[in-house]
């Protein structure tokens, strides 16, 4: 038997497997209705911090790069217009 068949039967017996009935709907209404938060672990909180230092950090960098962009378009503006007689 090649890899082929092997992969074949097996995708059969998946196929024919019936899925278990899972119902959590109890549990999420409960934690709900009681409004308990679930507290954050020690992972969760480096990366909530984390993207907020970046965001932080995103804004005044994109503010920067922006305004570089705009001062150092004009002397491309400048060049570009001084052989726009070559275009036409």
């Amino acid at each position: 038997m090649n890899w082929e068949e092997k992969i074949k039967r097996l995708a059969a017996r998946a196929q024919a497997e019936q899925t278990p009935h899972v119902d959590v709907t109890q549990s999420v209404l409960h934690i709900l209705a009681t409004g308990e938060a679930q507290p954050l672990t020690a992972a969760e909180r480096l990366w909530m911090w984390l993207a907020a230092a970046t965001s932080a950090v995103a804004v005044p960098a994109a503010a920067v790069a922006l305004i570089l962009y705009v001062r150092s378009a004009g002397p491309l503006n400048e060049i570009a217009e001084a052989i726009s007689w070559a275009i036409q």
